[in-house]
């Protein structure tokens, strides 16, 4: 998989920016950091010793450069169809600056977008949530009927609501469309990789938004407790491979006695809802889709083994078998904000919303691994993850995919590493474990088309729903029940877009 090594390079940055209070809240500004375009090397991790490696040109915070031609749409109106859900991470609609490090950002991206290809960016919205995802792309489906006359541009849409569209024959192939730059970092790699459908790829996302952070999942450590209770290292556990299930049960259940000393409760692990099930299943390797020796989609085999069968009995146990683990709400009462929870496993929208003021210190890591043989970690997004997709009755497919490839640049340039301070605010920046464990996340990113096609497949929420407390004893005897229905939703699926 492609690394991305991002996150340490930022704090790195930062700290820099901390030592010259001048330029603290001063952005960058891409379009005039002429000094690296013609450069050729790759600036080292920071806190590396390696010699800087021979990349793509970059910029000259060591940021790559995209290599987009001169091109001018001569002032054309681009039209983006968006959730209305997501807009305040990901457009400006005021069009202007305020102070506001997020806001301005998104403004800094978007402008530099529409002077550099010579176009204005007109947004569309409406909501397009879970409840909403199938009214949303009704209005796609009603645009595309309509011909190229008002024509959306780029439709950005809820996951879920992605492959709805793509089901229906609202969008292009773009895995071969002229500017999509598809070896870059602000690409995902695995979800080209893993969700093309005979080399056919019909949404996407990346740093072109700013919900790609927000919505990693992630567990989230307090450390104060861990030192009190002397806990082995988080992080070292995390990069000698040895963060575990079974190490994570070990070290959680049972640290935390149910009662405070004030009478308040006390958990050791916390979930804000069973959706967060979801990431033991895919950080200890599991796909419900994968692609065989001839790149065709199948139903993953590890679905009828023992080894997800044995695995499914341990995270049974440590989900139900235990009092000091709870669904709770990271913001709820008693919840890890107050201080009173070891581990939370939720994402990094969490550290954004609930734990700016928090009087302890806390650490971000992975969800678990299999067993000490995995030789990676795996992340997953929460589905307010938005991707994008090119209508096909878009006017100019390639003018969209040029705005999609800039937009993205940008996003990786500026607009990722903003929401990444914003995140973590400068009172966790002197932490280079974090920023290290926030690379991981970032890097270690997968999307499974069976995660994807929520609507088609309907295996999206398996384990969540057999590892219930009154459900299934085994994951055999749910797979008995449901694994046939699968197999030929996903042949559906391969004959609609295959």
């Amino acid at each position: 998989m492609k690394k991305i090594r991002i996150f340490a390079g930022i704090m790195a940055l930062l700290m820099l920016a901390l030592c010259f209070a001048s330029c603290a809240n001063t952005p960058v500004d891409p379009e005039t950091t002429t000094a690296g375009e013609n450069a050729s090397t790759e600036a080292p991790v920071a806190g590396s010793t390696e010699p800087a490696e021979t990349t793509y040109p970059v910029d000259e915070n060591g940021y790559e450069l995209d290599r987009l031609p001169e091109l001018n749409y001569n002032n054309e109106e681009f039209v983006i169809f968006t959730w209305s859900n997501q807009v305040m991470w990901e457009w400006n609609e005021d069009d202007t600056t305020n102070g506001e490090k997020i806001h301005d950002a998104i403004y800094d991206r978007q402008v530099r977008t529409e002077e550099r290809l010579g176009l204005d960016i007109v947004l569309s919205k409406q909501n397009g949530d879970w409840s909403n995802r199938n009214s949303f792309i009704t209005t796609v489906e009603a645009n595309v009927s309509a011909g190229t006359k008002d024509a959306f541009d780029l439709v950005g849409q809820y996951t879920p609501a992605a492959p709805i569209g793509a089901m229906k024959g609202l969008y292009h192939d773009i895995s071969e469309i002229e500017y999509l730059d598809w070896e870059r970092p602000w690409w995902p790699s695995d979800i080209q990789e893993s969700c093309h459908i005979n080399n056919n790829v019909y949404f996407t996302t990346g740093d072109i938004t700013g919900t790609l952070v927000r919505n990693i999942h992630c567990i989230i450590a307090n450390l104060d407790l861990a030192e009190t209770h002397q806990l082995p290292n988080l992080y070292e556990l995390v990069n000698n491979m040895e963060w575990t299930m079974d190490k994570f049960a070990e070290v959680a259940l049972g640290t935390i006695q149910g009662i405070n000393p004030d009478g308040s409760a006390a958990y050791s692990v916390t979930f804000p809802n069973n959706v967060e099930y979801d990431s033991l299943f895919y950080g200890a390797g599991f796909r419900f889709v994968e692609h065989d020796a001839d790149n065709k989609l199948v139903m993953s085999d590890e679905l009828t083994g023992d080894r997800l069968e044995a695995w499914f009995q341990t995270c049974r146990s440590f989900l139900f078998d235990n009092s000091d683990v709870e669904i709770l709400a990271i913001n709820g009462a008693n919840g890890f904000t107050s201080g009173n929870v070891l581990f939370h496993c939720g994402g990094v929208s969490d550290v954004q919303n609930s734990l700016q003021e928090v009087s302890f210190d806390f650490a971000v890591l992975p969800f678990p691994l299999y067993d000490k043989d995995q030789e990676e970690y795996y992340t997953i997004t929460s589905y307010w993850l938005s991707l994008f997709s090119i209508p096909v009755n878009a006017p100019d497919p390639s003018m969209s995919a040029a705005v999609l490839e800039c937009l993205s640049s940008y996003g990786y340039r500026y607009l990722t590493p903003v929401m990444y301070q914003e995140a973590f605010q400068y009172r966790y920046l002197d932490t280079l474990e974090n920023a290290q464990m926030f690379d991981l996340l970032h890097d270690t990113l997968v999307f499974d088309p069976g995660r994807l096609f929520a609507d088609q497949l309907n295996c999206f929420a398996a384990f969540r729903q057999a590892a219930q407390e009154t459900g299934s004893t085994s994951w055999s005897s749910y797979y008995a029940t449901n694994g046939k229905l699968w197999s030929r939703s996903l042949g559906k699926i391969i004959e609609t877009l295959g």
